[in-house]
């Protein structure tokens, strides 16, 4: 007897990453540019906590919200680097991950016929997860030429009396863009007018160059009860595999989103509790050290596409993505990403996987060692001479 999803996993569809990793499953001699997953190891005071509270025998539930010693440190946190200020007690709730707080989101506040705002390009949960709470995902597509910039009238003219809440991801995934605080005003302002809710994804807030400074949205006046905040460790700590991340919110929303919670996860990973505090309370300095590495192979990501004729791409100012635009080669961006890995044996995400607006680009991920990115790039530049 077969069974079927239910209508609404019918709705969404597959990752355009995983796509591509199944499509490169097996092939040998590849260079994987396609995953946001930094090379780094966990940096050895958050090792040692871990190995410290397991020998301890910290391997129990824990509060379903988290711990009160980690939601203290992330509160002290937020208000320090962030200018956030939440009651640990009532207003953090810590997560499995980053993307358990974007579904705990969606189902929370979108109610079936809802609409919901994305900014486009965006990360693809975004629009995945408006879909499984059966609400509208409106995309408002921004202007790579223009970088990016944010206008009034291009949100208002989205705007029903449908319209729920505001996704953004600052800086972004997949362009590695830093809104500016007037592109966060801006935001804020329609907010407020319409009274939405915004879900603001700061995980990559720490990984910011040529002194570009990062907003948190949750910081500006009146914003503080209609913001979501999401952050984690996964990124700025190397600690994906860790699984733990948080949303702050006002008391009102984080009440719903702690009753979701509960019956997704019952309580986040233990072990990785401790961890995440040894992170944030600990030395800072090895967030320092692979922000640097990442300026370096930034770099060199941008001289090696500057070598290339006929390709437009914005320079990034956070995160550890390029967004290319190779539609001068090929309109389609799936056939293009098939092609590399088929004739250079490199592994590279389409672009209409993050929104229309990443139409015929590429994101290339530079959170690989320096020199699987020297011979990745060098065997794109290689692929596109025969192109041309």
């Amino acid at each position: 007897m077969l069974f079927e999803g239910s209508n609404r996993v019918s709705l969404i569809k597959p990752s355009s990453i995983r796509r591509m990793l199944e499509l490169s499953a097996g092939m040998k001699d590849v260079i994987h540019l396609e995953q946001g997953e930094p090379d780094f190891t966990t940096p050895t005071h958050i090792l040692e906590s871990a190995i410290e509270a397991t020998r301890k025998g910290f391997t129990h539930y824990t509060d379903t919200n988290g711990t009160l010693e980690l939601r203290e440190a992330i509160a002290e946190k937020l208000e320090a680097d962030n200018g956030i200020e939440v009651d640990p007690q009532t207003e953090v709730t810590v997560t499995s991950g980053s993307q358990e707080a974007m579904l705990i989101a969606a189902l929370g506040f979108l109610n079936s016929g809802d609409e919901a705002l994305i900014l486009d390009p965006y990360y693809p949960a975004c629009f995945e997860d408006t879909l499984l709470a059966e609400a509208k995902p409106v995309t408002v597509q921004l202007d790579e030429e223009r970088d990016y910039q944010i206008h009034v009238e291009a949100l208002e003219r989205k705007i029903t009396e449908r319209t729920k809440m505001i996704w953004m991801c600052n800086p972004s995934n997949p362009t590695g863009h830093v809104f500016s605080k007037q592109d966060i005003e801006i935001i804020a302002e329609v907010a407020r007018k319409h009274n939405l809710i915004v879900f603001a994804d700061e995980i990559y807030e720490k990984i910011v160059y040529d002194g570009t400074r990062h907003v948190s949205i949750g910081s500006l006046p009146s914003m503080e009860d209609r913001t979501i905040t999401l952050n984690g460790f996964s990124k700025a700590y190397a600690m994906t595999g860790w699984r733990i991340g948080y949303v702050a919110a006002g008391e009102k929303l984080s009440a719903t989103l702690r009753k979701l919670h509960y019956y997704a996860v019952l309580c986040p990973n233990g072990i990785s509790q401790k961890a995440a505090v040894a992170a944030l309370v600990g030395p800072q300095d090895c967030v320092q050290e692979m922000v640097a590495e990442y300026s370096r192979r930034r770099k060199l990501v941008l001289s090696e596409l500057g070598k290339i004729r006929s390709l437009f791409c914005t320079v990034p100012k956070g995160a550890f993505y390029v967004f290319p635009d190779f539609s001068s080669f090929e309109k389609s961006d799936e056939a293009f990403a098939s092609y590399l890995l088929k004739e250079a044996r490199v592994v590279t995400a389409p672009g209409s996987g993050f929104g229309k607006a990443g139409e015929g680009h590429l994101r290339i991920s530079y959170s690989v060692s320096y020199e699987q990115l020297e011979d990745g790039m060098r065997r794109i530049r290689t692929c596109l001479e025969h192109v041309a």
